[in-house]
């Protein structure tokens, strides 16, 4: 008996054994794993850095030789106009010279004889020094015969000049510059002579020697030969550093790696010192196409992450040990974690209900508005884990499409509490508000008060005017939205939601046209990965919108979905997915009755509108009942603007528009009165008494009951409110 329960322990501890090496070799893993994710990560990040290095620099020298030209282009002309004046001509050099403190000399230079006058060569030149100019004729047949140098030919034959190679300036500027010029011609177009500048050098010295991103690292500048231009001083990079990388970068047989951009090439090698270094190079698109060269150190570069590593397995060591007694402790607690597997059961059975909850929360996702044939919606979301943080909304009111996108900061549970707030929050600010950067202004300040847990909110806010296509919107750190088959809207960069409660967010608005379609994304569909971790793209996704412009939103939505999921080819799906499209379809139906009142705001000349309602209600066949409320309601409409619109003793226009098809009446009252917007006023709550009620809102209310719809726009200066009746048999007499 003893002997089988020996039996029986030792392959119990045989197979503890079997799992602690498994377990450690997984912890090896997972380590090598990280550290080799984290050097590719840093590696990019590099290069990254590299490339912005370059880029900065090379606008830096890209806009000081701009600038530099322009002097030259701006001064060409006026020394063609004054060819006959050659004493105009050092005058040329000086301003030349004083306009642009960049320049270290100014020059122009003339065919032989051109002004026998001036001798066989004239070539005035102004150069700076300290605080004063200084004028030579520095051309001379036994010193200095510009004729035979490259720029008088190039001139000559009307090539392009470019900059030059630096080089020592013994005669004009007295340093190390680098030169350019342009050809001048006479009237008749023949070749006369040359205008040029001279740059010193040390503005290069300057950027080279500005910043660096690590101590040891430092810059070079190569001509297109390969040849030094300039390089950092003796103190800080010795000679033979400088000679060993030139040396590497001219030697084709030397092995370079192609960097993830291929913007840049790198070299790695070791130094004079036998350190490991790293050269990273691009030569600049534009002329003069020097080099620009970054070396940095593989310690300054990776140093953090070696001692990261060894950090790491002293832990996973520690943690090994530790995980040996939890193997020992496991045998004694099977029950427990048979009940820790129930607890993830019902956590798992909760967060299905709650996404549930959640999906309810939202809009159908499939089209809606079917109702209406002067929009259509649609929109999906697919969250990543059981909730998600994405949210969207829409829906009609007062003839405006109210609509969002939204992603939360995070994942999970707490994301998705965060997106039900906001969801509400949108819901709640929308009731009265129609402009997109109040409402966001409203969320924000909510968002913010007590957000101790910095979750913030990227968010697109957009109301659609129906009856225009006008589009307000205000974006809060979002994707930018695509109008389909053209291009993405332009956006204001406010901040996300939830950061600074007193951040003033900025609206924008544009006009959408009949048939455009809108397309609105979290970066869930832009950054979705493939098993290769290789994103979807903004690019993929642009090339799919500009083939879609004939598809329904419910269509496009679809196939943007299929083509995710076949780029995704199984991939779990790392973050949520979030799509709304909006195609704008309005109405174009033959009008039946057009016609037009204009009154003064003046309260008698209501009986004309009276009269005017009364007609329009004649000519579509009304009932008495439906053109008694039709006239109470525009009587009330029309009495506010006399009452409210103009300042007291100020004579003002109120026009009064009827327009009818077979289907409904649209009335628009509009003016040119102080801004106002009674549909975002709130109601009167007719369950209070009269003594508790606030004075107001009891027209609106009125109004909005007689009518089926109102809606109220500011365009050109004019207050517009407009009014619709659905004209239907009931409403009309049998």
């Amino acid at each position: 008996m003893r002997e089988e329960k020996g039996k029986v322990r030792s392959r119990k501890n045989y197979r503890s054994l079997i799992i602690f090496i498994t377990i450690a070799v997984l912890l090896e893993v997972v380590s090598a794993v990280q550290y080799y994710s984290t050097h590719n990560m840093l590696e990019a990040k590099l290069e990254e850095y590299v490339l912005r290095e370059v880029m900065v620099k090379s606008l830096r020298i890209r806009a000081l030789l701009a600038d530099a030209e322009s002097t030259i282009k701006n001064h060409q002309w006026y020394a063609e106009q004054h060819l006959q004046e050659p004493d105009t001509m050092p005058n040329i050099a000086r301003r030349m010279a004083t306009l642009n403190t960049n320049i270290d000399g100014a020059y122009l230079f003339f065919r032989p004889n051109y002004y026998p006058s001036k001798g066989q060569l004239y070539e005035p030149y102004v150069r700076q020094s300290d605080d004063s100019i200084i004028y030579v004729q520095l051309a001379s047949a036994e010193h200095h015969d510009y004729t035979k140098t490259n720029f008088y030919q190039m001139c000559m034959r009307g090539d392009t000049v470019n900059w030059t190679t630096p080089y020592l300036d013994r005669e004009g500027a007295k340093c190390v510059v680098v030169s350019n010029c342009m050809p001048l011609h006479d009237k008749k177009g023949d070749f006369v002579g040359g205008i040029g500048v001279d740059l010193s050098i040390e503005w290069l010295n300057n950027i080279i020697n500005q910043r660096h991103f690590y101590p040891s690292s430092y810059n070079l500048f190569l001509s297109p030969e390969g040849e030094l231009i300039v390089s950092p001083d003796e103190e800080s990079v010795s000679s033979e550093k400088v000679n060993q990388v030139i040396e590497l970068i001219n030697d084709s047989t030397v092995a370079r790696e192609k960097t993830k951009t291929g913007r840049c090439k790198c070299i790695t090698f070791k130094d004079t010192d036998g350190k490991l270094a790293y050269i990273y190079y691009s030569t600049m698109r534009t002329s003069p196409h020097w080099q620009i060269v970054l070396v940095c150190y593989d310690h300054e570069v990776y140093g953090d992450l070696v001692s990261l590593r060894i950090n790491i397995m002293l832990l996973s060591l520690l943690g090994l040990i530790l995980l040996g007694f939890l193997i020992w402790r496991a045998f004694r607690n099977m029950n427990r974690l048979h009940q820790v597997e129930m607890e993830r059961e019902r956590i798992g059975s909760e967060l299905r209900i709650a996404k549930g909850i959640q999906m309810e929360m939202l809009p159908t996702m499939g089209t809606v508005y079917q109702q209406r044939d002067d929009v259509s919606v649609c929109a999906s979301l697919e969250p990543a884990k059981e909730v998600g943080g994405d949210l969207f909304d829409h829906f009609i009111r007062d003839e405006k499409l109210f609509f969002c996108i939204g992603d939360v900061s995070g994942k999970g549970v707490p994301a998705a509490m965060v997106m039900a707030v906001i969801h509400s929050l949108f819901r709640m600010a929308t009731a009265n508000e129609s402009s997109p950067s109040r409402i966001m202004q409203i969320i924000n300040e909510v968002s913010c008060h007590n957000n101790k847990t910095n979750m913030f909110v990227t968010m697109f806010v957009g109301v659609l005017d129906l009856p225009t296509g006008r589009l307000r919107y205000c974006n809060a750190g979002h994707d930018r939205p695509v109008i389909v088959g053209r291009d993405e809207l332009p956006v204001i960069a406010n901040l996300p939601i939830g950061l600074f409660n007193d951040f003033r967010y900025e609206q924008q608005e544009t006009t959408l046209g009949a048939g455009d379609m809108l397309f609105l994304y979290t970066d869930g569909l832009t950054e979705a990965m493939n098993s290769t971790r290789q994103q979807f793209t903004q690019n993929r996704m642009m090339t799919i919108l500009n083939t879609s412009a004939g598809l329904s939103p419910e269509e496009l939505l679809a196939k943007m979905s299929d083509e995710v999921r076949s780029f995704a080819a199984g991939a779990e799906q790392s973050d949520d997915l979030t799509m709304m499209a909006i195609r704008y379809t309005p109405r174009n139906e033959e009008p039946v009755l057009d016609e037009t009142l204009t009154l003064k705001n003046d309260v008698r000349q209501v009986k004309q509108l009276n009269e005017f309602i009364k007609s329009v209600a004649e000519q579509l066949g009304m009932d008495a009942s439906l053109a008694k409320k039709l006239r109470l309601a525009v009587e009330e409409a029309v009495v506010n603007v006399i009452d409210y619109a103009y300042p007291p003793g100020i004579e003002g226009d109120i026009t009064v528009r009827a327009m009818a098809n077979n289907q409904r009446l649209k009335l628009i009252i509009s003016d040119e009165g102080t801004p106002f917007d009674p549909t975002e006023k709130a109601l009167a709550d007719t369950t209070l008494s009269a003594e508790e009620r606030p004075v107001g809102g009891l027209g609106i209310l009125l109004v909005r009951k007689l009518m089926d719809s109102i809606n109220y726009e500011y365009i050109d200066g004019k207050n517009v409110l407009t009014l619709r009746k659905n004209l239907t048999k009931n409403n009309k007499t049998e």
